[in-house]
């Protein structure tokens, strides 16, 4: 009687272990950081999650602050986007997109938003981190919705220059999804 209760019991366990671990999310890191900030975060989150992060690269590097400021302003009246070297992943094999992007002008940057485009997002859930000299990430969720459109949008976390986000309760809530 005690060995078919034991053998229930670990019967249960083993289908409730098999469960949690098919039910586990599957996170991919993709980002762009120019001067580090971001790509503090997204190696971070990496080993948190252990999970693999592809960092956007522009076909034309960024140089220091103000001339990137100076690009940023002349881009947004571009009728194309900047190009980037990264290749396009399959996310097929993924459930959730880390996206992290400095935000530069209130905005993800263009060549940033124009990659997120290319990507297959149907069904996925996306999680962006973003970092901010002025604007918090709330002024780059309207443009990221639409980039986003068959995907849900979940704990978007920025830090900043004057406020720093909570990046442990932030990834906390992350591995909960």
């Amino acid at each position: 009687m005690v060995d078919d209760e034991f053998k229930s019991l670990y019967n249960t366990i083993q289908h409730d272990v098999g469960q949690r671990k098919d039910d586990f999310m599957k996170p991919i890191i993709i980002y762009y950081s120019r001067s580090g900030n971001t790509e503090k975060i997204a190696l971070q989150a990496k080993e948190d999650l252990n999970c693999e992060a592809i960092k956007i690269v522009p076909e034309e590097a960024y140089g220091n602050y103000i001339s990137a400021c100076l690009r940023v302003t002349k881009e947004k009246k571009a009728p194309v986007a900047p190009a980037f070297l990264t290749p396009i992943p399959d996310l097929s094999g993924y459930d959730v997109i880390l996206l992290g992007y400095p935000i530069w002008a209130q905005d993800i940057p263009r060549f940033v938003a124009d990659f997120i485009e290319k990507c297959d997002l149907t069904g996925k859930t996306v999680v962006p981190f973003a970092t901010y000299g002025m604007s918090g990430i709330n002024w780059t969720m309207k443009h990221l919705k639409q980039l986003c459109v068959n995907a849900g949008i979940k704990l978007p976390f920025d830090s900043g220059v004057f406020k720093k986000g909570n990046y442990e309760q932030w990834i906390t809530d992350v591995k909960n999804l």
